[in-house]
């Protein structure tokens, strides 16, 4: 029963066979509290709430809502509370470590998304640029593909393209991220906007691309180029021209007073803000005026009726404004608003996914007719995606936010984004055992909070003869190292200069930490 049932040190040893349970045991709370830990990262991640405080001192009212949550969490869970109260090595609560944390599970995320693009067999990458809060310019990078009879679409980061937007600059960060996927061999497509550095025939970042991988097709974005023809459509018709200079004078002359604003909103509605570039603003405001016809022209009638407008705003409501709803008939709208539903229809039954299920029941039969369908699936049409996240930029890095570094922010919007798949992996098991074994950020970050507070405590301790308490603290394997090494006598000195020393206390902190060997 000896061999392979119990150790033999603990065998001979019951002192040893002690400490090993009580080293169990504190691994153990280790791990649920860093489990806490975790889930409050999670939680601030998928929600795109800021983690820090401007002061985030004990004496503080607000240290920021990843403090705040711990202290909230602590008041009912008397682990967390007895963990922030006693231990004075590693809380959690640091920048460093709170940094580490978020990178530990994105990469975890990424694993995931590795594995996928390992069973797909055809991808395609999707980039966009724009500029965030502090006028950084951010490419965002997004693979597609087909795995498991569905279509999946992973956002890999944000990269600060500031120093170089030409398209060698741009195409090698493509190429990089490429290489680190290691998809070379199964990209198929490539899909950008109409600018000329990433759409151009010669030298554009597509034509970089062809020439490493020649398969890569190149997609103008669809949607661009749907926008190009309805802008110089809207240009060259005179009547459609009109149409949409109408639309646009009514939100025009009711959005630069907050009075009219008001008058609108008594009446039940808002037009919605102008924007000459998204012609989802056109359509949105041609079923607003023909929904709310009738409001609207007891609005102008109050404008042009009431005494307490001044003559410019009632000069302006009745040649202007009163005039047109006086000509135009809901008909002309109404007859708009249709033609523009039913094409939104027509494009909606194309994408029915009813479609893709069908063709997917053939896949037992005709398994080079299933591979032909994943290569079409896998084809994007636009950049859409990419316009969602850069949405999550904005809502992520704000005014109040803008200094966090590219990582951070990158590491932030992949929580945001890949929500989905962060609540189902959050629910795995095993997911802090995949956390733990990112050894080469949060041990390292958690072992350097180990060292930086030892090496702190050291300086203040020596000069109080307190040392020995803390080499006291070490186990025997540590004691007898930093003795060969003259550590004793020289103190927190050979904790900046021995590598040898700084592992072995390393290899202590993981086993102390997470129960990992030495």
């Amino acid at each position: 029963m000896l061999l392979g049932a119990n150790r033999i040190e603990h065998a001979l040893s019951e002192g040893r066979r002690l400490a090993a349970i009580k080293h169990n045991e504190n691994v153990g709370v280790n791990r649920r509290i860093l489990t806490r830990l975790i889930h409050v990262i999670c939680f601030l991640g998928k929600q795109e709430i800021a983690f820090r405080g401007h002061n985030e001192d004990s004496s503080s009212i607000n240290k920021g809502n990843y403090l705040e949550l711990l202290d909230l969490l602590s008041r009912e869970e008397q682990l967390l509370r007895e963990h922030f109260m006693s231990n004075s090595v590693f809380k959690g609560t640091s920048s460093d470590i709170q940094n580490d944390l978020i990178s530990c599970i994105t990469s975890v995320l990424k694993t995931k998304i590795s594995n996928e693009l390992q069973k797909a067999n055809f991808i395609s990458i999707r980039a966009d640029k724009t500029t965030d809060v502090s006028c950084k310019s951010q490419m965002s990078i997004i693979f597609r593909y087909v795995v498991d009879n569905k279509i999946e679409e992973r956002f890999i980061g944000f990269f600060d393209v500031s120093k170089d937007k030409s398209a060698f600059g741009l195409s090698e960060i493509l190429l990089t991220e490429i290489k680190n996927w290691n998809i070379g061999d199964k990209l198929v497509c490539q899909t950008y906007d109409g600018a000329a550095v990433m759409a151009g025939q010669k030298n554009g970042v597509q034509d970089i691309i062809k020439q490493s991988y020649p398969k890569a097709m190149f997609i103008h974005c669809y949607a661009h180029q749907l926008n190009l023809v309805f802008l110089h459509g809207s240009k060259s018709i005179k009547s459609v021209k009109i149409f949409i200079s109408d639309l646009t004078m009514f939100h025009t002359f009711f959005s630069r007073s907050p009075k009219k604003s008001q008058l609108l909103r008594e009446k039940g509605f808002k037009l919605p803000q102008s924007c000459e570039t998204k012609w989802n603003y056109h359509s949105r405001a041609a079923a607003t005026i023909t929904t709310h016809f009738i409001e609207l022209k007891k609005a102008i009638t109050c404008v042009t009726d009431e005494d307490d407008w001044d003559p410019i705003t009632i000069n302006m409501a009745y040649d202007h404004v009163f005039l047109i709803l006086q000509t135009k008939c809901t008909a002309d709208v109404q007859y708009c608003v249709n033609q523009i539903k039913i094409f939104s229809d027509q494009l909606i039954a194309m994408r029915k996914e009813e479609t893709i299920s069908i063709c997917y029941n053939l896949l037992d039969v005709y398994q080079e007719l299933s591979k032909l369908l994943q290569l079409v699936l896998c084809i994007p049409v636009t950049t859409s995606s990419s316009e969602r996240n850069m949405s999550a930029l904005k809502r992520i890095k704000t005014f109040l936010r803008n200094s966090m570094n590219n990582d951070r922010l990158s590491n932030l919007s992949s929580l945001a984004i890949e929500k989905q798949m962060l609540n189902e992996l959050s629910t795995d098991p095993t997911f802090i055992d995949e956390i733990s074994k990112q050894q080469n950020t949060l041990l390292y970050a958690v072992n350097t909070s180990y060292l930086i507070t030892i090496n702190s405590a050291l300086q203040h301790l020596l000069k109080d003869n307190a040392y020995p308490r803390i080499f006291n603290g070490f186990p025997k394997y540590l004691q007898d190292r930093m003795l060969q090494n003259n550590a004793k006598e020289t103190g927190c000195h050979y904790f900046n200069e021995m590598e040898e020393f700084a592992l072995a206390v390393i290899g202590y902190c993981q086993n102390r930490v997470f129960g990992l060997n030495n």
